[in-house]
């Protein structure tokens, strides 16, 4: 999902910024595109899409999936069409949904409402918030992600910003060794005609040091290129061990893949006293 997210300085980085001047948080073409798509989800329905769905399943999903959301809670932050918001209605206890378009929000929360029974939609709460000042205590959320929304920030410094706020956390983002994608991309850019306004693509190198520099510890890593999932020891040995080796290149292209993403955990604290939360988990969010 996209989204746009309005962030405050921080320091510590080579590449980013420094000295007075507020990094480049905000992209206005960004939110602009994203409060004018706010009101046109119903002409513009990305489950349409075939390309943009599998991506999702092989990268967004699978990262979920690994972690698992069965009776969780969970804070998406950046939220736009409620692709994700529907597809797991019925496994999460509860689900916050941050975004800085309001018109984005609006029209989610309509969708919500037609498209899911009353029971499964009082899980959802839609929240107007910054995703680099998040109103939530720590320990409020089982499970944060942050789907295709960091690379609508313009500054590297807001970025990490971004990823600092979170806790354990699956991030995915549009990977720049997709070339073709990436080409694509750029060529929008400069002829402004890109329908969000602002992208920065990401490398999976890249995303991996914007968790570490936040305290994450990289976890688990997907791609939209990926082996297919196939349970190999009931197969006879010839077809096994092609396949094995089929499967190792596959997953060397993931690096190549236009949806890249990591698990990260957040690292365990220990317990403070009586009340304390359990296993130090949760989201920071």
């Amino acid at each position: 999902m996209f989204a746009v997210v309005e962030c405050d300085k921080s320091r510590g980085d080579p590449d980013m910024p420094q000295g007075g001047a507020k990094p480049e948080s905000r992209s206005s073409a960004a939110l602009a595109s994203y409060e004018e798509l706010g009101t046109q989800f119903d002409q513009h329905d990305p489950r349409d899409q075939y390309t943009y769905m599998s991506s999702k399943f092989r990268s967004d999903y699978t990262l979920m999936e690994h972690v698992g959301v069965d009776g969780k809670s969970v804070l998406n932050v950046g939220c736009s069409f409620p692709v994700d918001e529907l597809y797991y209605a019925r496994k999460v206890d509860r689900w916050v949904s941050v975004d800085l378009s309001p018109r984005s929000l609006e029209g989610a929360e309509a969708i919500l409402n037609r498209e899911l029974h009353p029971d499964l939609a009082k899980k959802f709460s839609l929240v107007v918030a910054d995703a680099c000042d998040l109103p939530f205590e720590d320990d409020t959320f089982d499970m944060s992600i942050c789907m295709s929304t960091v690379d609508h920030i313009p500054s590297a410094e807001a970025r990490q910003k971004a990823v600092d706020e979170m806790g354990h956390v699956v991030v995915t983002v549009p990977n720049r060794w997709c070339l073709p994608y990436a080409a694509g991309i750029w060529k929008m850019t400069r002829e402004k005609t890109l329908h969000y306004g602002y992208a920065h693509l990401f490398s999976p190198r890249e995303i991996r040091r914007i968790g570490l520099r936040a305290g994450l510890k990289p976890g688990f890593f997907a791609s939209s290129i990926a082996p297919p999932d196939v349970w190999l020891p009931g197969y006879p040995v010839v077809i096994r061990w092609p396949a094995r080796l089929t499967f190792r290149l596959l997953r060397f292209l993931g690096y190549f893949g236009r949806r890249v993403g990591y698990v990260f955990e957040k690292p365990v604290r220990p317990r403070s006293g009586p009340g304390a939360p359990g296993d130090g988990t949760h989201s920071s969010a």
